[in-house]
């Protein structure tokens, strides 16, 4: 049986009755924000919630029964949610009138063991699998399927059935993760199939014989598949190198063309066997094209990737490994602008009636014919081919002609073509320039290889272009160099400390410059000092000056001399004070001075004992101890704070703790009163700064005591004078 693919058709179907074309206005904004997988026309009803886990129940929309749950009615909104191991059921219809009704599920961290179950078709389908939801079905199958949303949908089954005298078949996921977990002849697409968005479909064959197959109706020529946008097809085998007895293919088209575009991914894998037939990584019988900056990766038995039609590479990458067969094989090979590695026993890159390469980079081997084949006409233009064969084999051949410009061509064998202008040409690890060469991206000589440019020959290296010799180049011709080129086989030229030596052959710098012939002398300005080269001036040991503080005006190293301004410290606190003999408190004295900075304190120019004072910050604080103060002469003293930044003064005055109060003597005497007043010192001892306490007088005191203190008055005169006498 032949099988086949096809594209989905996202904007409903050929024969929509009046019903839906009257939604379809009425909800046309709403269908513009949707996304293209659900373009159909969309109920608006509110999603009627199936628990599948719950209790029998019947109605209108559904029935729960102990053998199944069937949904009755289309164009409606469910919502499925929780586990069942029972199936759920799906009516289709043959009517033409009710074609583009379809069956509207939302999952919600769905189980059916038993799967969804067309029971009568067609049956259209559209199934939202929300994110963050992870969900899983028994099998899954439509005529029309649409699978949308960045949720997970877990299955065993996953197919696309063939169209009917009323419905196409079509295929479109947008975004959703599959996984397929496949048993036999358990997954298949056909009609139109279009994988888009971020959508990720892994098929893991588990079977004897489980490839994904396309297009299984013969005859149908309306199958494809589209890849787009980021979206990836992945085809595995659950255990690959464990033979089958039949030939397992990862994925087979059997009549749908294969297309991958933009940032698409295809990927698959045969399985091992033990039968005459080996698997195919890939294998269709309609075109296929790898367009833009998709990838392609296959892994085969038999032939990797297999096009028994044509084959366009534009854009692409491509790689693809054969345990015993080719790399690549395709009626028409065409390769453009594309990247591929190919590898296989027989010849890795096969276009049996023709094969052209352009502006692409080939790396073909073939590890027991030829690497790169053709039994039609060959031709390769501004490319990079590298074709790996066995010593007895030719790297690359045609059956007709061989036609090469502009490339750069690598080969095992000894060769000789057709027509070959312009080139590059390495038979083993002889290389010759052809013409006028230019540079195409990246080109290496290895170490084992020599590279002759001829007389009257150029090799030119445009800009952005690279040229590594890492063995022998030998220029009899011309080298032209806008681009790159490395040489570690430099010779000639001669170094300074200024400049490399510069290659004869390739017009590089190499090796190291000479050692700088520096002075001993310093050099310096207002911030950095240096040792400079006498040749080139080049400087070394470049530092800032080094000074032991902030005060010092001559670097450490270099003997550069600054200015520095440097502020005469002052007294800020206690200047011209007063202390009082015989008084228990300190005198304090504050400078302006850092205390970082303090030296010593001197007293009248004499430098004191630390003892007699106490020092702290802030900016510095001194103490003087009144013990030392009393040990001071009574008048006018100078203290210094010295600092490094010099010393603040001040003067200060030390009192005498004597009160002397005055008396007046008329020398007249008066036997009832007594207006003679004589000058009494009366000794009073002032503690803690207080005043001397003053002695009153006044007539309103009684006259017995006023005459009993003149009288001890001038006892006290009569001993004085006679002391003074004395």
């Amino acid at each position: 049986m032949r099988h086949s693919v096809s594209t989905f058709n996202g904007e409903g179907g050929k024969n929509m009755n009046k019903k839906l074309i009257t939604m379809l206005v009425t909800f046309c904004f709403m269908l513009l924000l949707a996304p293209v997988s659900v373009m159909a026309v969309t109920p608006t009803n509110a999603p009627i919630v199936i628990d599948v886990g719950g209790a029998n129940v019947e109605n209108e929309n559904y029935k729960i029964t102990d053998t199944g749950i069937n949904i009755r009615k289309r164009d409606v909104n469910y919502e499925l949610t929780g586990t069942t191991d029972k199936q759920i059921n799906f009516w289709g219809s043959n009517n033409p009138n009710e074609v583009d009704q379809a069956f509207y599920l939302k999952l919600n961290n769905l189980v059916c063991n038993g799967g969804f179950i067309v029971q009568n078709s067609p049956v259209k389908m559209v199934v939202e699998v929300p994110k963050d939801t992870n969900n899983k079905l028994k099998r899954i199958s439509a005529n029309d399927l649409t699978i949308y949303g960045s949720g997970v949908l877990n299955t065993e089954g996953f197919t696309v059935t063939q169209k009917t005298s009323y419905m196409d078949s079509a295929l479109h996921v947008t975004d959703t993760t599959i996984n397929v977990n496949v048993a036999r002849n358990s997954a298949e697409w056909n009609g139109k199939c279009v994988i888009s968005g971020n959508a990720v479909l892994t098929y893991t064959g588990n079977g004897t014989y489980a490839p994904l197959q396309l297009g299984v109706k013969n005859g149908d020529t309306t199958h494809s598949v589209l890849l787009e946008d980021n979206a990836k097809l992945i085809c595995l085998q659950d255990d690959p190198e464990t033979p089958s007895e039949y030939s397992v293919s990862g994925l087979e088209s059997f009549g749908a063309s294969i297309t991958l575009k933009d940032n698409s991914y295809l990927e698959a894998e045969a399985k091992s066997s033990t039968g005459k037939y080996a698997g195919f990584g890939i294998i269709s019988s309609s075109p296929m094209k790898v367009l833009g900056n998709s990838k392609v990766v296959a892994k085969g038995y038999d032939v990797a990737l297999s096009v028994d039609n044509d084959l366009e590479i534009n854009g692409g990458a491509i790689k693809v490994v054969s345990k015993e067969s080719n790399g690549i094989y395709a009626n028409n090979l065409k390769i453009e602008n594309a990247q591929i590695e190919a590898e296989g026993y027989y010849p890795a890159l096969f276009g049996n009636n023709a094969l052209s390469i352009s502006n692409s980079t080939i790396n073909a081997t073939s590890t027991g014919d030829i690497a790169i084949f053709t039994r039609g006409n060959l031709s390769i233009e501004n490319s990079k081919v590298d074709a790996n064969a066995p010593q007895d084999k030719k790297g690359i051949k045609a059956r007709k002609t061989t036609t090469i410009n502009q490339s750069w061509i690598t080969t095992t064998g000894d060769e000789s073509y057709d027509s070959i202008n312009d080139s590059v040409l390495f038979n083993g690890n002889n290389g010759k320039v052809i013409g006028n060469v230019t540079v195409i991206g990246e080109e290496t000589v290895s170490s084992e290889k020599t590279l002759i440019i001829s007389e009257g020959t150029t090799l030119t290296i445009p800009d952005k272009a690279k040229f590594t010799n890492n063995g022998t180049v030998v220029v009899n011709g011309t080298i032209i160099n806008n681009g790159q080129i490395t040489c570690t086989n430099h010779s000639g030229g001669k170094a300074t400390c200024i400049q490399k030596a510069v290659c004869e052959l390739c017009n590089q710098e190499y090796g190291d410059l000479l050692e700088h012939n520096y002075s001993t002398k310093w050099m310096n300005n207002e911030e950095i000092h240096w040792q400079e080269c006498t040749v080139c001036h080049n400087h070394k040991d470049e530092s800032k000056h080094i000074f032991d503080d902030d005060k010092d005006t001559v670097c450490n190293v270099c003997g550069y001399e600054r200015m520095v301004n440097i502020k005469t410290p002052k007294i800020i606190k206690g200047q011209n004070s007063k202390w009082k003999k015989d008084s228990k408190i300190d005198f304090v004295f504050v400078s302006d001075a850092d205390y970082s900075d303090f030296v010593s304190v001197s007293i009248d120019g004499k430098i004191i004992d630390s003892k007699n004072y106490s020092s702290k910050e802030g900016s510095t604080i001194i103490t003087l101890k009144s013990d030392y103060l009393n040990t001071l002469s009574v008048g006018k003293h100078t203290i210094s704070i010295n600092s490094t930044t010099g010393s603040a003064s001040t003067e200060f005055i030390i009192e005498s703790n004597v009160v002397e109060t005055p008396v007046k003597d008329d020398n007249k005497k008066n036997d009832s009163t007594s207006n003679n007043q004589e000058t009494v010192k009366s000794t009073v001892k002032a503690e803690n700064k207080q005043d001397v306490k003053k002695v009153k007088t006044g007539d309103d005191e009684n006259i017995i005591g006023i005459a009993l203190l003149l009288l001890g008055s001038l006892v006290v005169l009569t001993y004085i004078r006679k002391k003074k006498i004395d």
